[in-house]
């Protein structure tokens, strides 16, 4: 592995350990406050836990407590404490923001990071032309970061980060401060560019995680609650934030021959997932198991329909979702037309029946 890791702080709960392959993309995903900006400031040695190690291809980042279980390669010493510095790591971190040196010209941003780690001024000329062509900011050189847009000041941002050819890239909400019409390029620029490398990036979109990542980490409130190849866990979440992210409806429950049993009592009947733990109709049984639909697969009714898996919720709230209405209970939710919420006569507190068929759900066991 590339990158090793395992640390603690207890005055932010956070207690995490997590390995990362060479020219592996790896995202982090998770709400507000689960602790994935906590991870890449740990990493780039701007935070320091309690307690734990790190190396990174061979070289210790840090040994806290002396066992030297992430390497000893670079570090202070054998016994005690070693710390290395940020500048030290081999680690580029870009954040929302691009942060360029607003007195200096792209071109001399991007030189400034071959710069830092010591090579001359022939070599950060050359990796300053090679990373601004491979972004699409060659004709920016000469303009000062004020005088470029969002989407072109991301772009040097990521040519700056590159050209010092950083054993660990980290990308913190790369496209949160960009247009929506600007983002999408951003994002097919860094699918091209970070092909091989060692990339960690949260996100709370999981289009980032389709398009860039190899493997997603789930966080929440300091440690890992989900990982996996990205496909798997967005096809079979095992949390509810992870459903969200993936436009599911996730109900949990115990696993039963034909489908799941909620802790209220209803009896739901779904389809095997293909993959997944359950591979079987009556493997698992008796587990702890979960069941998958799309909000677009689920109905809503006044009275108990004649059909289909049914459940009787409370209405939350409603939100426009493009031209439908998403309603929302506290277990699952469903997407009508506008039509049919008035039809319904739907506001928050209406008591109705969410239903879908069989065919339209997945089950699995978690």
């Amino acid at each position: 592995m590339t990158l090793s890791l395992r640390a603690t702080i207890a005055e932010r709960t956070f207690d995490v350990a997590l390995e990362v392959a060479a020219g592996e993309t790896v995202a982090i995903l998770g709400p507000n406050g689960a602790g994935k900006s906590t991870l890449l400031a740990v990493l780039a040695g701007l935070l320091r836990p309690d307690s734990g190690s790190a190396s990174l291809a061979g070289a210790s980042l840090f040994d806290l407590d002396g066992s030297g279980a992430a390497g000893s390669a670079g570090s202070a010493g054998s016994a005690g404490s070693a710390w290395v510095p940020p500048h030290r790591r081999g680690i580029a971190l870009l954040e929302q923001r691009p942060l360029l040196f607003p007195h200096l010209s792209v071109r001399a941003n991007v030189e400034f990071g071959p710069r830092s780690r010591g090579a001359g001024r022939s070599v950060a000329r050359q990796r300053a032309t090679q990373w601004l062509g491979e972004v699409g900011a060659t004709e920016l050189e000469l303009r000062k970061p004020l005088e470029l847009s969002g989407g072109q000041a991301q772009r040097v941002a990521v040519a700056r980060a590159l050209a010092a050819d950083p054993t660990l890239l980290l990308l913190d909400e790369p496209f949160a401060a960009l247009d929506a019409t600007v983002a999408p390029a951003i994002r097919r620029m860094l699918g091209r560019v970070l092909v091989d490398r060692t990339v960690l990036i949260v996100t709370h979109d999981v289009l980032d995680a389709l398009t860039l990542a190899d493997r997603v980490i789930v966080m929440d409130s300091g440690t890992i609650v989900e990982q996996g190849p990205t496909r798997e866990v967005l096809d079979t979440p095992r949390t509810r934030f992870t459903a969200a992210l993936a436009g599911l409806n996730l109900v949990t429950g115990t696993r039963t021959a034909a489908g799941l049993r909620t802790a209220e009592g209803a009896e739901l009947v779904a389809g095997v997932t293909k993959g997944a733990a359950s591979a079987h109709p009556t493997d698992g049984v008796g587990r702890p198991a979960a069941v998958c639909v799309r909000p677009s697969a689920v109905r809503v009714s006044t009275v108990p329909p004649d059909g289909g898996n049914a459940i009787a919720e409370t209405v939350l709230d409603i939100e426009p979702r493009g031209d439908l209405l998403r309603v929302r209970s506290a277990t699952v939710s469903a997407d009508l037309s506008p039509a049919d919420v008035v039809d319904l006569d739907l506001a928050p507190g209406s008591s109705m029946w969410f239903t879908f068929d069989q065919a339209a759900a997945r089950v699995y066991t978690l």
